[in-house]
Parts: structure tokens; C-alpha cells; sequence
């Protein structure tokens, strides 16, 4: 979300010229790396939480050591 929101200033709102840099094209390809990181991001966090795993409960039998009728 960083990179959107520095390549929105760097695009929009510096008006500054650096020789040899477009600071205006600088931006904008960090607005466009944010959003296609946000979204691969959240596509990944959707299908780990989305995975059909089954998980069984292992039976254990436990003993209470204070029980004294063993």
C-alpha cells in the first residue's frame, strides 16, 4: 500500500524535475507494482484460507494421575 500511495505523490503532486528522471513516470509504475502486489497478495490470502483440509481429531485416551484406582 506504500508504493501506491508514494507513486501517487510522485505523480501528482511533485512538480520538481530531476535531470534524467521522470519522477512523473516513477509514480506511476509504483502505483501499478502496489496494486498488482495488493492484489496477488490478497489472491494468496484467499485461497490459503480457502483450501478444503480436513483435519481429524486424534483420539487419546488420558489418565489423571491423581486418580488413585488405577
Amino acid at each position: 500500500m506504500a508504493f501506491v500511495v508514494v507513486g501517487a505523490v510522485l505523480a501528482f503532486a511533485v512538480k520538481w524535475e530531476a535531470p534524467g528522471f521522470d519522477l512523473q513516470a516513477i509514480g506511476w509504475i509504483m502505483m501499478c507494482v502496489g496494486v498488482v502486489s495488493g492484489v496477488v497478495t490478497t489472491l494468496l490470502a484467499r485461497r490459503r484460507h480457502s483450501s478444503d483440509q480436513v483435519v481429524e481429531d486424534d483420539l487419546v485416551n488420558t489418565v489423571d494421575m491423581r486418580d488413585e484406582t488405577l
